[in-house]
């Protein structure tokens, strides 16, 4: 998982998503401008029906919304990558606002491909 969190942010993040994967942080958020994740408005981002059902759909299910922390830009918008064993990008899902995720389904549909051998 890539973040433009600074180092210190990174443990914080592992302990609270606790997922099963390596975290990296990308301040300067180069690998975000290689590939083509931009910035959503003030609009888009806080002010958005969908965001807010999102949040309200979180909340129902009991997560809590934080602060952003220090170093974090609630305007950087992500997305979801999948790469081959030998780093070779397969698979992009670019994020036009903060809820825009593909589903699981989506993505399993593109990890067949990613996970196949490189190409020689």
């Amino acid at each position: 998982m890539v973040t433009f969190a600074p180092a210190p942010l990174l443990a914080a993040f592992e302990r609270e998503l606790g997922l099963p994967v390596r975290y990296y942080g990308d301040p300067e958020r180069l690998a975000y401008a290689a590939l083509g994740f931009g910035r959503g408005s003030t609009a888009r981002v806080w002010l958005d029906p969908r965001v807010w059902r999102r949040y309200a759909g979180l909340i129902a299910r009991g997560r809590r919304p934080r602060a952003p922390g220090e170093g974090e830009d609630t305007l950087q918008l992500g997305g979801d990558v999948l790469a081959d064993a030998g780093g070779r990008i397969e698979w992009v899902y670019r994020s036009t606002g903060p809820e825009d995720r593909p589903s699981l389904a989506e993505i399993v549909r593109a990890a067949p491909r990613s996970s196949a051998p490189p190409r020689r």
